[in-house]
């Protein structure tokens, strides 16, 4: 007998799980199973004899005597089963699968079967017993396919549903907490309302834990939160005891679970409160309903934080920011400080402007140790005299030009120029570079965008009007022409004349850029701003309504380099309330980092956009301006995850130590063509691995 095998078990960081009662076995219609398309599987080698009877009482025949025309059909039982996974347990259900023989003898053959399970993050199935285990990880409706190798053709299939439940009691809850939830009364007016996330937001499927944030809560009270779907269901008591802001931030275990369980819908979080003065409890007035996207974005976001006047990094995963450079470099003011960077296509460099003002430039590599003081740069810098000025810069896709809004002392406008950015000179260019601002490179090198006809200097315009700029080869330049006037918008709910901050998505043909009475996001200077989204020759403009929401507070888009999960994420800065008035920053309008999902293939002029979600690890007590995210490559074979979408070969798996880490594709389920990949071993008909995706043969 061959050792124990099993197939399955993919991973999440994480969690999950229940409050009833393990595994059901639902007997269910014992027919013979339905036929599907062929699957590959590795079968069983397991030469022992087979103890099945003929359940009809004719025929002798036995499988092993049998020939592959005497076997009609294959049969799967149960048919159907649900388990429910309490607090994390792992309930079983066996399946037995049996040959059905011409005559309908039948005779069991499940230590000979091959089996899929569709899709593995549910759970295991051992394929020498049919036994098939829920990781109370991951919820939702799974279907196990079973065929024999003598048989390939003939298949029975079972659904198999998986419903997670956990009950979590913290904060200092009683452990009686849910007895004081059996009535609710209605009043709106002493709901918790719970006003963080907001309703509709998108988020990828590795994004840190939210903050949920209600309004109302006195000393005492004690509050139920659930969030659901169709296959989950978690319950947190919390109470308010002694200093409370009126949040709670969602165990990480429980978060995960909860956005890989039926990843197609929407998570609902509610919370009902416990009244302790009135002695009641009254139910949730609202709830907010979140849609997590098949997508992990697994990359850091670099933004300026104002009140530590540093750039601070948050990694993919963490809800805590990093102060990774904690001295720069000074101006020749004596100010240690880095301003307007840019970060490189592959996340490793980032150029900047040292001093307060004085735009000095300065390129890091982020991969180094930039803790020393001060933090080294990548050419010899000279801060007196000035080596190179600019104001703002943007990477090519080779990342070895940048091209530059030249800062002049005493000008009155800011030129483009080209430099080199590790040599520290400017790259002698063919063609007219033109005057202008905020300059951003397409991802496919072809274009820059930039803002023409400024009236101001770079963070405080009050007129602007977008242009591109044709890239005609390596430091060759071609046409330039205005696509997009910021006049043209002047009876917009926000106004203005001001165009700012053109940003590509990653096709390099939608252009996202912000309009409004001014380009300064800062109070008491602050403008107005919405942002907009348009095709690469200026048409199809539209007004991106479902980011903005109600706010006319968001500046500074700039799209991530991250395609994922069927949307661009596009990084802006906006003064709206993020949560309540303790825990968030409801009413002080300090600019914060938000990351919306922009829907790929809308037609043009319609709004992409999904409802924006805040991203954690800010200091919600600073102004938060300026975010670059920068990727980071998927992870291969071996490296720990949280979630399937962060690995190269899309399956996260426990490993021999119970560790989540990402693994090679079971023998059962290679890698279709423009599947993630990490070898070429991993992909389907001998086709290659390139750049973690499996592709056609290259004749």
């Amino acid at each position: 007998m061959q050792p124990s095998r099993t197939i399955g078990s993919l991973g999440i960081s994480l969690l999950i799980c229940s409050l009833a009662a393990g595994a059901c076995s639902d007997t269910g219609d014992t027919s013979a199973g339905n036929s599907l398309n062929p699957q590959g599987g590795a079968g069983n080698a397991d030469s022992g004899s087979d103890s099945g009877s003929d359940s009809s009482g004719g025929g002798g025949t036995t499988f092993f005597d049998a020939t592959p025309g005497e076997i009609v059909a294959l049969k799967i039982d149960p048919a159907a089963a649900t388990l429910t996974s309490v607090d994390e347990s792992k309930p079983t259900q066996s399946f037995v699968i049996s040959a059905v023989m011409q005559g309908g003898a039948t005779q069991e053959v499940t230590s000979k079967a091959d089996f899929v399970l569709e899709p593995l993050a549910v759970g295991d199935v051992d394929i020498n017993t049919g036994v098939f285990t829920a990781n109370g990880l991951v919820g939702g409706a799974a279907k196990l396919t079973v065929s024999l190798p003598t048989h390939p053709n003939l298949k029975a299939s079972a659904d198999i549903t998986v419903n997670l439940e956990r009950t979590l009691i913290v904060g200092g809850a009683p452990t009686d907490a849910a007895t004081k939830f059996t009535a609710l009364v209605s009043d709106p007016t002493r709901a918790a309302d719970l006003v963080y996330p907001l309703d509709g937001a998108v988020m990828p499927q590795n994004v840190f834990p939210a903050n949920l944030q209600w309004m109302r809560s006195a000393d005492g009270d004690i509050f139920r939160i659930t969030a659901s779907k169709p296959h989950m269901q978690l319950t947190a008591y919390v109470q308010h005891t002694g200093t409370f802001d009126k949040s709670w931030l969602v165990q990480e275990a429980a978060w995960q679970a909860l956005a890989q369980t039926d990843p197609d819908d929407q998570a609902e979080f509610k919370i009902d409160r416990y009244d302790t003065a009135a002695g009641d409890a009254v139910e949730a007035a609202t709830s907010r309903k979140v849609t997590f996207a098949r997508a992990a974005i697994t990359g850091s976001v670099y933004y300026w934080d104002i009140q530590a006047g540093l750039i601070q990094r948050i990694n993919d995963g963490s809800g805590t920011a990093e102060t990774f450079m904690p001295t720069p470099p000074s101006g020749t003011d004596g100010n240690n400080c880095v301003g307007c960077h840019s970060v490189s296509p592959s996340g490793r460099w980032m150029a900047g402007r040292l001093g307060g003002g004085e735009n000095i430039g300065a390129v890091f590599d982020l991969t180094k140790d930039l803790t020393s003081a001060p933090a080294p740069t990548e050419y010899p810098l000279s801060v007196t005299p000035p080596s190179l000025r600019w104001w703002d810069s943007s990477w090519n896709p080779a990342e070895d030009r940048i091209v530059v809004a030249y800062e002049a002392s005493n000008a009155t406008t800011r030129q483009l120029r080209f430099y080199d950015p590790f040599g520290g000179a400017e790259v002698p260019v063919t063609g007219s570079l033109p005057a202008g601002l905020q300059p951003s490179w397409s991802p496919d090198g072809a274009r820059i965008a930039y803002i023409a006809n400024p009236d101001s200097w770079g963070g405080q315009l009050t007129a602007g009007d977008i242009a591109i700029l044709d890239v005609a080869g390596p430091d060759s330049v071609g046409s330039f022409n205005v696509i997009h006037t910021g006049a043209s918008l002047s009876s917009s709910p926000e106004g203005g004349a001001t165009d700012s901050y053109p940003t590509w998505a990653p096709d390099s043909n939608l252009i996202a850029f912000a309009h409004g009475t001014g380009s300064r996001s800062d109070l008491p200077d602050g403008k107005q701003s919405a942002l907009y989204a348009m095709v690469k020759d200026g048409s199809g403009v539209v007004r991106l309504d479902t980011l903005n929401g109600s706010s006319t507070d968001n500046f500074q888009p700039n799209f991530s380099p991250f395609d994922e999960g069927g949307y661009y994420w596009l990084t802006f800065l906006s003064r709206r309330d993020y949560g309540n008035d303790t825990a968030g920053t409801r009413g002080t309008q300090r600019q914060q980092i938000w990351i919306a999902a922009i829907k790929k293939g809308v037609a043009a002029g319609t709004d992409p956009s999904a409802v924006p979600y805040w991203i954690p690890g800010q200091n919600t007590a600073s102004k938060n301006i300026s975010a670059f995210y920068a990727p980071r490559p998927c992870r291969e074979d071996g490296e720990e995850c949280s979630v399937d979408s962060e690995c190269c070969g899309g399956d996260c798996r426990p490993d021999s130590t119970g560790k989540l880490v990402c693994s090679p594709p079971p023998p059962e389920k290679c890698r279709q063509l423009n599947d993630t990949c990490t070898t070429s071993a991993d992909c389907c008909d001998e086709h290659p691995c390139i750049n973690n995706v499996c592709v056609e043969q290259v004749q």
